[in-house]
């Protein structure tokens, strides 16, 4: 068996380059061409380095050119070019392929055909690492801050998003971390942490957003899911691999991820016997329970009960108002019909329970009483946006009421 895109040489040497191969090795060679004539930094090659491995072969993945065949290449082009598709392997490609690559980046170094830029490439010892969160403590990120041979640092940044669980959101590479400094940076809500605690941080953090983006929803939740799923930074895939396998093992990442989500199924139905306002429809009034379910368990820590401005914001706003029980007219594109994002009835009784709920949430979460007043706000700000998109999406034929009655009524 051989990997596909390639097939045994009759004399016994290297695979032959396959069609598809070929291409993905030219494409690989005139983007290495286009880098070094841009006279990259460090990090540029880096981010390069790392994005173009998606035309390598490995062996989870075999389609791509063959690391072998890379490396004559490289060697055939010389100069920054060569050397930087060169270093690409070195420091990011197959792991039994790194060796002679590295052999051969130090052959080009020496003959004087590899910039220092290039050379930089996966050089990186970790110096500190910072966790900063926002004034909630949802939003968040970690910065681990590394030191190339030449004594430049960078930073490797993970942003952690408090909604999807606390999955990665987005990886970052930058060369002055302004403001991230563990002493008297005065930039509040940034804390020194451990350099394993930041290892075992991001590796759950890409974790969750590995789980989620192979887990199966209904067509709703799909929905959801994969607008929150919108990730920046994945050609950084392999430097961060590399980067994280630098720290040390043997952390924790308590700090944001407990251990198993509380269950709140009896005061959920508790709420639900609680009694409703006649305005509120049935069929409203369960499909937001519905969406208070999942996003409490989408939401970092997975309590339904805790609330604060932000989640407030994303609940009224992106989450709940494609939830409604209504079908929209038919979609152009797939002939079937999606719930109308503007239905008045569903959201006059979000608005009416919504509003009850956070009440309900504060007698019975610590968090939530410390915020209720700034979450009641917050659910007055973001009703009124949702008003706004009404307006606009009904192009000002039609008043939006500032109380909208239920469909039954």
């Amino acid at each position: 068996m051989t990997p596909k895109g390639t097939r045994p040489s009759a004399r016994g040497g290297k695979p032959q380059l396959s069609p598809q191969a070929r291409y993905y090795l030219e494409l690989m060679e005139a983007s290495a061409i286009e880098l070094a004539a841009s006279g990259p930094d460090a990090d540029e090659a880096d981010r390069w380095a790392s994005g173009v491995q998606d035309f390598v072969a490995f062996p989870k993945t075999p389609v791509g050119a063959q690391p072998p065949h890379v490396l004559d290449r490289a060697r055939e082009l010389g100069g920054p070019a060569g050397a930087v598709m060169t270093a690409a392997l070195a420091a990011y490609g197959p792991s039994r392929h790194r060796n002679p690559a590295c052999r051969q980046l130090e052959q080009m170094a020496a003959a004087g055909e590899a910039p220092p830029w290039a050379t930089a490439v996966g050089s990186a010892a970790p110096v500190e690492a910072l966790l900063w969160r926002d004034p909630w403590g949802e939003e968040c990120a970690v910065t681990v801050i590394y030191e190339r041979s030449d004594g430049s640092r960078h930073g490797l940044v993970v942003e952690i998003g408090w909604f999807m669980g606390g999955a990665a959101c987005a990886l970052d590479l930058v060369s002055e971390p302004d403001g991230l400094t563990s002493d008297d940076s005065g930039r509040t809500g940034v804390e020194p942490v451990s350099l394993a605690d930041a290892r075992a941080l991001c590796l759950r953090a890409l974790d969750v957003l590995t789980v989620l983006t192979a887990a199966e929803f209904d067509s709703g939740e799909a929905l959801a899911v994969h607008e929150a799923l919108d990730f920046e930074g994945m050609d950084m895939g392999f430097l961060v691999e590399q980067r994280l396998s630098l720290l040390p093992e043997g952390g924790s990442s308590e700090a944001l991820f407990v251990s198993e989500p509380p269950d709140r199924s009896a005061l959920l139905d508790e709420f639900i016997q609680t009694a409703r306002p006649a305005r509120e429809g049935d069929a409203e009034f369960s499909n937001m329970i519905a969406g208070l379910s999942l996003f409490g368990l989408l939401c970092r820590g997975g309590d339904v009960l805790h609330w604060t401005p932000c989640r407030v914001d994303t609940f009224v706003e992106d989450f709940i108002p494609g939830r409604s029980p209504a079908d929209g007219p038919e979609c152009l594109d797939c002939g079937e019909p999606h719930p109308d994002e503007y239905d008045p009835a569903f959201m006059s009784t979000v608005e009416s329970a919504f509003g009850r709920w956070l009440r309900f949430a504060a007698e019975h979460c610590e968090s939530s009483m410390d915020f209720l007043d700034e979450n009641l706000h917050a659910a007055t700000e973001a009703f009124g946006y949702w008003r706004e998109q009404a307006r606009k999406h009904r192009g000002g034929r039609q008043a939006v009421p500032d109380l909208w009655l239920p469909r039954a009524s």
